[in-house]
């Protein structure tokens, strides 16, 4: 059976019609399984709070269909991290047509904000979704595959979950986060611990 988008609405501010970005994700999939969404940190300045993610719609052959960029603010939430990259993705989805109608973002002036949703098991950060995004690794239609080629690799999905190496913190992370401290600081730190670390040299490429 086809996606059926209206299933999924919900109301927002103004009594208007919205897809959430989790639902826009699905409807993008089942359409495309052989299509991926890459995600990237443009900016990201913990002190400052700002995040800044863009998200790109490959299809099979590798040409790029869409692209977005999202920022927030910690001033407006404090998992501004996830929401800008969630934001990016729903815009990419949006301008490639899954749930346009009901993207009221994409209008000037506007600013809508889902809720960080996760995929494959935990949030999408800096990461591709899909076969054509990752194509030479193997994996599989909408799994996750974090980090650039220019960063640390992750754990792998089996050693648990992403937590901050300062003792005695040990603060949860997400994957994003994950990747820009070890890119930053060559090793896992969240950002209240990234904060304490300013002056430590980044890890030797």
């Amino acid at each position: 059976m086809a996606y059926d988008p209206a299933k999924h609405l919900i109301r927002i501010q103004g009594n208007r019609e919205y897809l959430p970005v989790a639902q826009r994700l699905v409807w993008f999939r089942e359409s495309h399984p052989d299509w991926g969404i890459e995600t990237k940190i443009e900016v990201l300045d913990t002190d400052a709070g700002l995040a800044v993610f863009s998200a790109t719609v490959i299809n099979e052959n590798g040409k790029v269909m869409a692209r977005a960029t999202k920022m927030e603010t910690a001033r407006g939430f404090p998992d501004y991290i996830e929401k800008a990259e969630t934001g990016a993705i729903g815009r990419a989805l949006a301008l490639c047509g899954f749930g346009t109608q009901f993207a009221p973002e994409l209008e000037e002036g506007e600013r809508v904000v889902d809720s960080p949703h996760p995929v494959g098991g935990r949030p999408v950060a800096s990461g591709r979704i899909g076969a054509a995004a990752d194509a030479a690794h193997k994996i599989a239609p909408a799994a996750v595959r974090g980090g650039e080629a220019r960063m640390t690799s992750a754990p792998s999905e089996g050693s648990g979950s992403l937590v901050c190496s300062e003792a005695p913190c040990g603060r949860s992370m997400t994957q994003g986060q994950y990747e820009f401290s070890v890119k930053s600081f060559g090793r896992a730190l969240c950002p209240q611990c990234q904060k304490q670390h300013k002056t430590e040299p980044a890890a030797a490429a």
